[in-house]
């Protein structure tokens, strides 16, 4: 039931605000006490749940748990947020549909429906968020956006309906297998805004405020990586086929997205689409994952994709926040940020240090067994290296910072004075309480970005429980299931026999011998 109740407050939330738009401050009101909601419903998800419906069913597990409860928490303080920076009123709702969604895909244990569910979450948010609003630019934005994530939802639906199959009778090139594969890694890839694929996500920051975009291009892929990390180890990583080919186009694509979306966002002069660029960078990372077909990488997948949406979300709250509070987000007009707002000057630190992480520290630890796992030789190195390039533009932000204010170019917003406390007329009290709220807009906006910034660095040192929740078995009706086929020699945790050499062997998935090519 705990499933149930977490669904109903978040697809029935996002309802009742899409309907209540008519009054804005009241479709507010519904999405923010909504979110409030679903995370008290997300803290008491249970675990173990397993809930059936007709053949299939729902099933929860640690992760899950955790992954809603971050999603919805960071969710509803980034809504705060971009209510304080002035950003679209319709966000909350945005909020609630896509997590709504994302957690359906992620305790679905059929592969081919949380394929579909997970699509549904990033075209929850292009509908909610991208709309016509702003003429026939805003409209080109979100079809090409909804092109995107539509054709990433078609190539992962055609491959895990392939694999789907009743296969025993059928004999299959192996090529046919790393085309499946093929199709789902480039669907992650898409999905993602990784490069080359990165134009729709490139222009999603034209139209998308700060505190929205971690919604749209981290949280809702993120949940499509998951599902994709829990098909191929289940269905693709057992397989006795070579995959070299198929396996060096999508690190390629990793390697180009971790490496060209650090220069992107070093040279760009506004911070959203820094923050844009940020986002697709670090989502290299979980390309290799992909790649890495390796059940070793099934733990520090997960962890790093927890770590990677909080602390996107993080920075996409601080780019908020100065934006409120300076009334821009051009570079060149920031200069001096960080000796007039020294709240804001930490809270970027603290940011810079939980995406890049330290030795030691959960996150950072992941994403090196990742480059481990996937690569190999003098590449590894490289591209260990290239995990610090955050360092370019982060840098160019605080020494732009650090530099003495031009008066001639520089916008303040009048932050160095704090929140202001206007004395409150009684007999005027929603009066009161509207100029309280404006007076303090940036004040909160700072608020909320501190917020975030502390829990994605308690998440990427490991806080949370988030490593052993990461490494828990995939979620199945008869319980937690193994996400890949052990091999010779290995044993299952808890005493159980080791699973059939094939998928599909007692497992309940397809099972076929690909035929060897001659």
């Amino acid at each position: 039931m705990t499933l149930a109740i977490y669904f109903a407050i978040t697809f029935g939330a996002a309802g009742l605000s899409l309907i209540g738009r008519i009054s804005e401050r009241l479709a507010i009101a519904i999405g923010l006490v909504g979110l409030g909601a679903a995370s008290l419903a997300a803290i008491g998800i249970d675990p173990n749940e397993a809930l059936r419906i007709g053949g299939g069913g729902l099933a929860a597990s640690a992760y899950v748990r955790l992954f809603l409860i971050l999603g919805t928490v960071v969710g509803t303080i980034l809504a705060l947020v971009g209510l304080a920076a002035g950003s679209r009123r319709d966000l909350p709702a945005v909020t609630l549909g896509t997590m709504g969604a994302a957690g359906l895909a992620l305790v679905l244990p059929d592969a081919r429906i949380a394929v579909i569910a997970a699509t549904a979450s990033g075209l929850l948010g292009v509908l909610l968020t991208i709309v016509p609003t702003n003429g026939r630019a805003g409209a080109t934005v979100g079809i090409r956006v909804a092109r995107a994530l539509v054709v990433a939802g078609a190539m992962a639906i055609a491959a895990t309906a392939w694999i789907g199959r009743d296969l025993s009778e059928l004999a299959a090139q192996p090529v046919v297998f790393g085309l499946a594969y093929l199709a789902f890694a480039l669907a992650v890839a898409v999905r993602f805004g990784a490069i080359p694929f990165h134009v729709w996500a490139a222009r999603l920051t034209d139209s998308v405020p700060e505190a929205a975009l971690p919604i749209v291009t981290a949280w809702g892929p993120a949940t499509f990586a998951v599902v994709a990390l829990a098909w191929t180890d289940a269905s693709i990583a057992p397989l006795l086929v070579e995959m070299d080919a198929e396996r060096a186009l999508i690190l390629a694509i990793a390697i180009a997205s971790i490496a060209l979306a650090a220069f992107a966002a070093w040279i760009q002069d506004d911070l959203e689409h820094i923050v844009g660029y940020s986002i697709i960078g670090d989502a290299g990372f979980v390309l290799l994952a992909v790649a890495a077909l390796d059940p070793d990488a099934w733990a520090p997948a997960r962890t790093w994709i927890l770590a990677y949406a909080v602390a996107r979300s993080a920075f996409a709250a601080w780019a908020a926040a100065m934006r409120a509070t300076y009334f821009t987000g051009r570079l060149s007009d920031l200069r001096g940020w960080a000796l007039r707002s020294p709240v804001l000057a930490v809270a970027f630190v603290i940011i810079a240090v939980a995406s890049i992480g330290v030795p030691g520290l959960a996150a950072f630890d992941a994403r090196s067994d990742l480059i481990q796992l996937s690569l190999g030789g003098p590449i590894q190195g490289l591209v260990l290296l290239l995990a610090f390039a955050p360092l370019l533009y982060y840098g160019r932000i605080l020494v732009i910072g650090l530099r003495r204010p031009d008066p001639a170019t520089t916008t303040d917003g009048g932050m160095a004075g704090g929140p202001s406390l206007s004395p409150i007329d009684m007999t005027d009290l929603r009066g009161s309480l509207g100029r309280l709220w404006n007076a303090n807009r940036p004040a909160s906006a700072v608020l909320g970005a501190c917020a975030i910034a502390v829990l994605a660095l308690v998440v990427t040192a490991g806080g949370f429980g988030g490593p052993a929740a990461a490494a828990g078995l995939a979620p199945g009706l008869e319980g937690p299931t193994e996400s890949f086929i052990p091999g010779p020699g290995d044993s299952v945790d808890g005493g159980s026999p080791p699973a059939s050499a094939l998928p599909g062997e007692g497992s309940g998935g397809p099972s076929f011998a690909p035929v060897p090519t001659t």
